[in-house]
């Protein structure tokens, strides 16, 4: 079911004055501060689109997607498993996105296949890098954008083989880390691994450490084992594959205000549910 987790809500402070002219322009600023901080917030949405094991680089999935992006108009969308020709249709449907495809493989229509990242707003790349492939799995890739607005955007699709996940976690978080380092960086992508697996250490916070990324349906840097646990009306750490929560945005340490998260189903088009977020940045 559709859930939503929040967490390090922005509190206010205001002043009273004496007059009822300073009182009214107390009034005036503090509702001023609140839209400005309202405006900050974003929407956010990372999606496996298995549009070549699912539907074999056909169009269907690509009308479904373009019709959830115009009613939520997210910020950014990280995709896993497109077809090329499903991207395209994807740039041409959606006017206000720039962005990128990253191929990796070909798809059954003999199309590039990949993953892809849109923005509403103009990008740069950062960088595409290949990951460390020691179980000799079909290629995977990690890739950043850049926006004008000091947001780094990366998206990745993680190995199923057991012996490439660690690995190739601790490539990600080599490559992310360091754009944290003076821009806020989200990163989104389907893991192939649950959160309680100790490989996906190095891309969340220790309790006790600083930097690292915290992840949207966390329950802050602990409750990692609560797969689908209910909690206050939210359920911490849904399943976006089948039982298992396979798909991640990661948000860096100390760029965001706050954040929140729902899964939502993919009515069919996809083996993956679509997780949305929404956030803030500082």
């Amino acid at each position: 079911m559709p859930h939503r987790h929040r967490e390090e809500r922005i509190g206010a402070t205001g002043r009273t004055g004496i007059a009822a002219a300073m009182v009214a322009a107390m009034v005036v600023l503090t509702l001023a501060g609140g839209a400005r901080s309202t405006d900050h917030r974003q929407v956010y949405l990372q999606f496996n689109v298995c549009g070549n094991a699912c539907s074999g680089g056909t169009l269907g999935v690509v009308g479904e997607l373009v019709g959830w992006i115009n009613r939520r108009r997210p910020f950014a969308v990280t995709l896993n498993e497109v077809c090329e020709n499903q991207y395209a249709r994807l740039r041409a449907d959606l006017r206000a996105y720039d962005g990128r495809f990253d191929a990796t493989a070909r798809c059954r229509n003999g199309a590039r296949y990949g993953n892809a990242v849109l923005v509403r707003a103009p990008v740069d790349l950062v960088g595409s890098w290949e990951l460390p492939n020691p179980s000799g799995d079909e290629p995977r890739r990690l890739m950043c954008l850049s926006t004008r607005t000091a947001l780094v955007v990366c998206v990745v699709h993680i190995s199923n083989y057991t012996g490439n996940i660690a690995t190739q976690v601790s490539a990600v978080a080599g490559y992310v880390g360091p754009l944290a380092v003076d821009r806020a960086v989200l990163v989104g992508g389907d893991f192939n691994t649950n959160p309680a697996d100790p490989r996906l250490d190095p891309m969340y916070r220790a309790c006790d450490a600083r930097g690292g990324f915290h992840e949207v349906d966390a329950s802050g840097c602990g409750g990692r084992s609560l797969l689908n646990h209910a909690a206050d009306g939210d359920v911490i750490n849904q399943g976006t594959y089948r039982q298992d929560k396979y798909d991640y945005i990661f948000l860096s340490h100390g760029d965001w205000i706050s954040y929140e998260a729902d899964a939502a189903d993919a009515n069919g088009f996809s083996d993956h549910d679509a997780l949305w977020a929404t956030a803030a940045t500082r």
